[in-house]
């Protein structure tokens, strides 16, 4: 999940010599007891080994327990494993952080012919828990029918779309968020340390992240022995941009092919949805802002039709008429901004003042003014009461925010209470000291699409799904469409990259029916990826 992004200054990226892999004898240490309250979990627990401390009191551990999915076709036998993997690196090797991760596989199944999913999510600076408790694993967080959110403490519920019918998963937490941390090395000693600053720094930067979590899955493959398993990548928001890095990066480093990527409202190129992408990244949100205001009844039709109807004027109307604008002579222009006027179901007066070009935290606060509430920009649907209306910006967003401590919670309990997890090390579901230490390239926008598109030409056979809500406002899903349109595929293979639009934001799972329909594009794309 992507915390909102913000516009970081351009830093270097973080170098990095190569990641290498731990030793059998440095993996993950023992599992505290477990227990299950679901009566008919089977749970196993393996054999206690003397506890190690790593990085201020962060125990490293291993949980396997053994559970049950009751499922229309009949009850789907798995086992989970929690467990923390080493990440190395250094002349002398040293552990450099500890990663979190949680792996499902159906139990009884071929491993060599069973296809596994490395799942993340974004920010840069959010767990998979998004993911994980939100639309993937054996368990979801209950939302309201709408998808709004619920009264907490939400309930945890068994998951009837989980991708585990036809996938093994393994959730993976970046370094500095869920559960995974940095280690300090030497005490901090090293040479350029600085006592106060984060250990997992090191890995907060594009390149350094993709390289890690390459490393990570190379890893697990190796300890699972899982080598001949067909692999698929899946990444929500930042997540994607960093899955379309990775499968890259895992041929130029390991030698890995991935049989497909499936990316869950993501950004590809941030030239598409931030300040770089001139005219093109307003008309490109467009059609997200028409199909929020026919949620709320401000602009006429169903959110489809309204979305439809801004992607034909986008590319028109709307790019001739900000091409054309003289800002000496606006009132020249007054025909033109009713017009966007009418399509955003923004107040006329407040598109002149943006000449035609409204920004998405201005649309989120302005489109339900006069009703005294404001939307969230990751999901236009979602509307919560005005908390100050005389702030020209809200600091924070009502939706996002209001997720922190329900996926929280949720996680929490259920890692202790199902997965057998014991540390007293805090969860971090969205870290803002992650977000704000990421370190950017020093000039462009930041772009996945030259490695999306070398993947695809090393990989022929490589499939892509790109999902959407219809009214995320903040990865817009024309943004992904463009993209797609720009890659280079051969005659007869359009179909390898698919881009899907639902009903819903950001985190359009929240909605059961649409859960349902993303896990069966899904197994869709797996199944035609393995034919």
């Amino acid at each position: 999940m992507n915390r909102r992004l913000r516009l970081l200054p351009l830093l270097a990226l973080l170098a990095l010599p190569p990641l290498q892999a731990a030793n059998a004898q440095d993996g993950p240490l023992p599992n505290a007891p477990a227990r299950n309250e679901q009566a008919q979990n089977e749970q196993t627990r393996s054999a206690p080994k003397p506890a190690e401390r790593a990085g201020g009191g962060f125990d490293a551990q291993r949980s396997e327990t053994r559970h049950q999915l009751p499922l229309p076709a009949g009850p789907l036998a798995y086992t989970a494993v929690a467990e923390f993997l080493p990440l190395r690196d250094g002349p002398r090797e040293e552990v450099a952080a500890r990663v979190f991760t949680v792996t499902y596989t159906q139990d009884g199944a071929p491993r060599g012919q069973r296809p596994v999913a490395f799942v993340f999510n974004g920010g840069p600076g959010a767990s998979s828990a998004y993911l994980h408790l939100g639309a993937l694993g054996p368990t979801v967080v209950g939302f309201n029918e709408d998808g709004s959110l619920a009264r907490p403490p939400a309930p945890l519920l068994d998951n009837p779309d989980s991708w585990l019918a036809f996938a093994d998963l393994v959730f993976i937490d970046p370094v500095g968020t869920g559960y995974s941390r940095g280690v300090r090395r030497d005490g901090g000693k090293e040479e350029g340390a600085r006592r106060d600053e984060d250990p997992g720094k090191r890995f907060w930067s594009v390149d350094a992240d993709s390289r890690a979590m390459a490393e990570i899955v190379r890893l697990w493959l190796t300890r699972n022995g899982r080598w001949e398993s067909p692999k698929f990548l899946v990444g929500e928001s930042y997540g994607g941009f960093r899955i379309a890095k990775m499968a890259n990066r895992l041929i130029d480093d390991t030698g890995i092919a991935v049989n497909g990527l499936i990316m869950v409202s993501p950004v590809v190129d941030f030239a598409t949805i931030r300040g770089g992408g001139g005219l093109l990244v307003p008309a490109l949100r467009l059609p997200s802002y028409a199909a929020s205001a026919a949620a709320n009844g401000l602009v006429a039709g169903t959110p489809e039709q309204a979305a439809a109807a801004a992607e034909r004027y986008a590319f028109t109307g709307y790019l001739t008429g900000l091409a054309g604008l003289d800002y000496r002579r606006p009132d020249a222009a007054q025909g033109f901004f009713a017009e966007v006027a009418r399509t955003t179901g923004l107040p006329e007066e407040l598109v002149t003042r943006f000449r035609g070009e409204i920004p998405t935290d201005i649309f989120a606060r302005e489109l339900l003014r006069g009703r005294g509430r404001v939307a969230s920009v990751y999901d236009g649907t979602f509307t919560a009461a005005d908390p100050d209306p005389s702030a020209a910006r809200l600091s924070f967003d009502p939706f996002l925010k209001g997720t922190v401590p329900t996926y929280t919670t949720a996680f929490a309990a259920y890692a202790h209470e199902r997965l057998g997890v014991r540390t007293e090390v805090p969860f971090d579901l969205l870290s803002d000291r992650v977000n704000r230490g990421w370190e950017w390239p020093r000039s462009g926008q930041p772009s996945a699409v030259d490695d999306l598109q070398a993947a695809l030409t090393l990989q022929p056979a490589l499939r892509v799904l790109i999902a959407h809500g219809r009214t995320d406002l903040i990865t817009p899903y024309m943004a992904s469409r463009w993209v797609a349109s720009r890659l280079e595929l051969p005659d007869g293979q359009a179909d390898r990259v698919a881009v899907t639009v639902y009903e819903g934001g950001h985190m359009m799972y929240t909605r059961a029916p649409e859960r349902a329909k993303l896990a069966a594009d899904a197994r869709a794309l797996i199944e035609a990826a393995l034919r």
